[in-house]
């Protein structure tokens, strides 16, 4: 019941700002309403806590042979950390909108209600159906957003591609499932066949850009830092509870040392990339990347509550930094303190995110080390950054209203920390989070003085991470462009005078194969 309360709560708060803005395009108290429904939703979530878990299951679908599992949410420990992750998102998107450009701007505030809603769906999913759909509705609204937002040919051919991958990352876990029936068994999040996991770790790395290493797209869009923001971490947090559904049991392959060096490589390749952006939100796509990978690698070393450690980091540590625009002595130093619950302390909410259950991964803690260090230490340049804003030019109302939808999500950050799921307050790994605080230390002090480490004085470094593609880039887009011309001059010959003649080769073969059958 509590999880209805909660969806209930946001959908319908969504449904009458899009009413209101048809009918009755003057009222004045759009975003108190926004603001209401997502204080609401956020207070009922908390309320979850009281009776985990809680189930919630659909009717069944007809007909059973193609549907044996229905729809099922389920709200435990480690899905409650995304879900509440994702509420205190939304509510803090909406608190610092007073501040933005375009207020008031009512489909936005809907268009956050509405994406905070599916993906509480995907985090709660019990079963792959139930996260196939909660996916495929994300999918489109990042689609129809993107395509809506941008005009020129190439841009739009990059929001079809990305789509295409996300799509891509779907088939592969609807495999999963057909290699889990033709075992005998029902996939589920609890038990699942050894090729199944294989499977769904492909799934969960092509939907966060890191199996194969791609960069998800990004469009100049005047929506990007609020909508955009909820939007591209709505989309990384549905993906990223998949790692911690993933049973280890069913990750039992020669290869996984493998892949789990790739992550690493990725980690530390898109750390450094974050770290010397000038931009965050142009950095936006290495902050998801690097901090999705450590939370991969977290999964395969079959520490799930890691895994959801490094995720929920992400979506809280990166909303106060992306959803901030206003510049401020107090607030910059305010998100600083994203930076400590980030640092793997003991107490924060990182800490246990180095633990390990098997002893295949410290070969690779060179890597992952300096990773986690770059990401932090570019996580506080882009929080001192200086910008022409000034708070002071808000009035009083945005003054005392912006900074509370910032602050809200470095306080669930730090609650997570503590009171977060079962083996929270945990000292873990602390030598980790030593080491990490200690290489941050050493780039901070570095960074004024040594030019490569410095983009703005920079002279071989370009500050636009958009047109700086990398060699990776350029070889996945020179394949992309290489298959599309060839099927352009396949289409081309069959469309053609020369068609016929194809048709006609296609059908003396076909009729020469029956021929032969039949003899």
């Amino acid at each position: 019941m509590l999880i209805i309360i909660t969806f209930i709560i946001l959908f319908l708060s969504a449904l009458t700002l899009l009413v209101l803005r048809l009918f009755n395009p003057g009222f004045r108290y759009s975003w108190l309403l926004a603001v209401t429904g997502a204080f609401l939703a956020w207070i009922s979530v908390l309320f979850w806590q009281l009776d985990m878990p809680l189930v919630l299951t659909l009717p069944s679908w007809q007909p059973t042979v193609l549907f044996p599992a229905s729809p099922l949410f389920l709200a435990d420990q480690l899905s409650w950390a995304y879900a509440f992750s994702l509420a205190t998102l939304g509510l803090g998107a909406l608190l610092t909108a007073v501040a933005r450009d375009n207020f008031p701007n009512s489909p936005a505030w809907a268009g956050t209600l509405a994406l905070s809603g599916v993906g509480i769906l995907a985090v709660l999913a019990e079963n792959p159906l139930t996260l196939l759909l909660a996916w495929t509705a994300i999918d489109l609204a990042e689609l129809i957003t993107l395509l809506g937002s941008v005009q020129e040919k190439g841009l739009r051919e990059r929001v079809v591609v990305s789509f295409a991958t996300r799509v891509a990352g779907s088939g592969f876990l609807l495999w999963a499932g057909l290699v889990s029936t033709a075992e005998g068994t029902s996939l589920n999040f609890v038990a699942a066949p050894k090729e199944a996991g294989f499977y769904m770790l492909i799934a969960a790395g092509l939907r966060l850009g890191i199996l194969p290493i791609h960069l998800p797209f990004r469009t100049e869009s005047s929506l990007r830092r609020g909508y955009g923001t909820v939007l591209r971490l709505t989309s990384a947090a549905a993906s990223l509870i998949l790692l911690a559904r993933i049973p280890y049991n069913s990750l039992q392959s020669p290869l996984i040392p493998y892949i789990l060096g790739l992550i690493s490589i990725a980690a530390l390749y898109s750390s450094w990339m974050w770290f010397q952006a000038t931009e965050s939100l142009d950095a936006r796509p290495y902050w998801l990347l690097g901090m999705a990978s450590l939370a991969l690698a977290a999964t395969l070393r079959a520490n799930p509550s890691g895994s959801v450690a490094w995720g929920t980091a992400l979506i809280l540590g990166g909303g106060a930094l992306f959803l901030s625009s206003l510049q401020n002595k107090w607030l910059n130093r305010l998100i600083l303190l994203g930076l400590f619950s980030m640092s793997s302390l003991p107490m924060t909410l990182t800490a246990m995110g180095w633990e390990s259950n098997v002893s295949s991964w410290w070969g690779f803690w060179f890597l992952l080390l300096p990773a986690h260090g770059l990401l932090l230490a570019g996580y506080f340049r882009h929080a001192r950054r200086t910008k022409a804003e000034n708070f002071k030019t808000q009035n009083q109302l945005s003054r005392l209203i912006y900074p509370s939808g910032i602050g809200i999500m470095l306080l669930a950050l730090l609650l997570l920390g503590v009171w977060g799921w079962q083996g929270a307050s945990s000292i873990g790994a602390w030598r980790f989070g030593l080491g990490s605080i200690l290489l941050v230390t050493i780039l901070i002090r570095l960074l004024p003085r040594i030019r490569a480490l410095n983009p703005s004085q920079a002279h071989w470094l370009k500050p636009d991470t958009e047109k700086n593609r990398n060699l990776i880039s350029n070889v996945f887009w020179g394949l992309y462009y290489f298959l599309r011309n060839l099927v352009r001059q396949i289409t081309n010959i069959f469309e053609s005078d020369g068609g016929i003649l194809w048709a006609l080769l296609f059908i003396i073969l076909f009729a020469s194969l029956l021929s032969e059958g039949i003899r």
